[in-house]
């Protein structure tokens, strides 16, 4: 049975009348971009609806051919009972759209144009549509191509709604209602991480791989034993030991032609977003 206080979150979330069916199946919106090559930063604002719109913004460690010409963000209203979306979700009962926040994200450079990035990226996500409240539940998603749609959250908060990310690849982003319980959020994440980790462990040296399985493995161990202030030490350290790297030991370049795997990008993004869960567990 669901905490009262969740049950009515996703119920204003979820049932909301603002908006239903075939309506939200509109075009993709190509949004005006300001870019800060100096400052390897993007940032765009757009108001889909009178009563839907957002602010982004895009910062990279480092950013190679960073133009309007060749780096586009889509923004596109959603019906929120979609299956091609909500089956791409971890939950069919746990997880779903906030009616008031219908939003389909979408960053596409260009592969013609030579756009690439080192390390991870951070997306911040501003809107009024939506109103931060203690222990809300809701998220910032992200999905691969047509793949599963996974929880990439590092940061919450109100200003009407607030969320930060960051990753080491572009696709679709989504707000997502997570009503599942946060043990089992955690345990996803360490899943997810665990399961990266181990098929790129054969492409790096041993160097490289050792330290990196430690530190899964300090994580899996504290997770398992219901140790989860261990688990987040654990995961500080996984963080420091990427942060500590220059793409020396752990490849960290994406290019827009797809032919690079951003190593340390990934694993610093499934990193930071199970440090948030374990933070507010």
């Amino acid at each position: 049975m669901l905490p009262t206080n969740y049950s009515k979150t996703f119920v204003g979330l979820c049932t909301a009348l603002l908006f239903i069916c075939a309506s939200m199946n509109s075009r993709a919106e190509v949004l005006e971009l300001t870019i800060q090559p100096q400052s390897n930063k993007v940032e765009t604002s757009v108001q889909l609806t009178e009563l839907i719109g957002f602010d982004l913004t895009i910062k990279f460690e480092n950013a190679v051919g960073l133009t309007a010409q060749n780096f586009t963000v889509n923004a596109q209203l959603i019906d929120v009972n979609d299956l091609s979306i909500l089956n791409r979700l971890p939950d069919s009962l746990l997880t779903g759209i906030p009616t008031a926040f219908p939003v389909l994200i979408s960053v596409e450079p260009d592969p013609t144009k030579g756009f690439s990035f080192s390390g991870a990226y951070e997306i911040e996500l501003y809107t009024k549509s939506l109103h931060y409240t203690a222990g809300s539940p809701l998220r910032m998603f992200h999905a691969h191509g047509n793949g599963d749609f996974e929880d990439i959250t590092t940061m919450t908060g109100s200003g009407s709604y607030r969320v930060r990310t960051n990753g080491g690849q572009f696709s679709d982003f989504i707000i997502v209602a997570d009503l599942r319980d946060i043990n089992t959020v955690i345990a996803t994440k360490v899943t997810r991480l665990t399961n990266y980790v181990n098929a790129v462990s054969n492409t790096l040296t041993l160097a490289a791989s050792q330290p990196l399985n430690d530190a899964i493995s300090n994580i899996q161990t504290a997770i398992s034993n219901g140790y989860y202030q261990q688990a987040l030490q654990a995961t500080n350290a996984l963080i420091q030991l990427m942060h500590a790297d220059d793409g020396s030991l752990y490849p960290d370049v994406w290019r827009s032609t797809g032919d690079l795997e951003n190593i340390r990008g990934r694993i610093l993004s499934m990193a930071n977003t199970l440090r948030y869960s374990l933070r507010i567990r």
